[in-house]
């Protein structure tokens, strides 16, 4: 797997991989999947479709990916506002249940890029509501804390903890408790892509207990193990 943008801050991660398979999972970003050479498979909703050469999946969608013989082009972008749901909606793709399969899309390629070039471009991240957007401000400018409770987030924002618990699964789509395991993983994935450290530090490093509790995380998340992830690169492709 080659990894060519890996940007925390705007929320935007972008990959190439050479045959791939996942075990089912979900992730709190919207992924898009483009056939670079050949087809590959994708199970939704429990129903698996196969020679597709353009998707998406909805963020929170449980999924499973199947690319034996094909080169893909992947790119995974935080989206917690609806400008990226207005724009799929400008371009005519429409999610049936979370997801949008092709099985055919001339322009793929030019699609691909063209919602990258969106995500460069807009803030697509911050949330509508401030007072999300705070809490989400705080838990990311405080990583060499512990994790933040529920009732800390609402002190700093004038709400209750069980109101600020549903504002932020609304606006969000998971907890505070799976949006921490979130920001932990993907600050980890960063410190092994930017300092070429190993497993273990890193997952330290990040928040987590021990190295086997970073991989069932990574795996839950991205439905494969860590190792396989980094095994053809472990550094930003230019």
């Amino acid at each position: 797997m080659k990894i060519f943008d890996f940007d925390i801050e705007k929320g935007i991660y972008r990959f190439e991989s050479n045959g791939l398979y996942t075990e089912p999972h979900a992730h709190p970003v919207v992924e898009i999947v483009t056939a670079l050479q050949g087809t590959f498979s994708l199970e939704c909703n429990g129903q698996q479709t196969d020679g597709l050469v353009f998707a998406i999946v909805d963020a929170n969608i449980a999924h499973r990916l199947v690319s034996e013989n094909a080169s893909l082009g992947m790119l995974m972008l935080e989206s917690h506002n609806g400008l990226l749901t207005e724009y799929f909606k400008a371009k005519g793709l429409l999610l049936d249940e979370g997801c949008c399969l092709k099985t055919e899309c001339a322009e793929r390629k030019l699609l691909f890029e063209a919602i990258h070039a969106v995500a460069v471009s807009a803030d697509l991240k911050t949330p509508t509501d401030k007072r999300v957007a705070q809490c989400i401000d705080h838990i990311q400018t405080h990583t060499s804390e512990k994790d933040p409770e529920v009732k800390t987030l609402a002190a700093k924002v004038g709400l209750s903890d069980g109101r600020l618990s549903h504002l932020f699964k609304e606006h969000i789509g998971i907890s505070i408790k799976k949006y921490l395991v979130w920001d932990k993983l993907r600050r980890a994935m960063y410190g092994f892509l930017d300092k070429e450290g190993n497993f273990t530090t890193v997952s330290l490093q990040g928040g987590f207990f021990d190295q086997a509790h970073f991989s069932n995380a990574f795996k839950s998340v991205l439905g494969i193990a860590p190792s396989k992830a980094y095994r053809n690169s472990s550094s930003l492709q230019s």
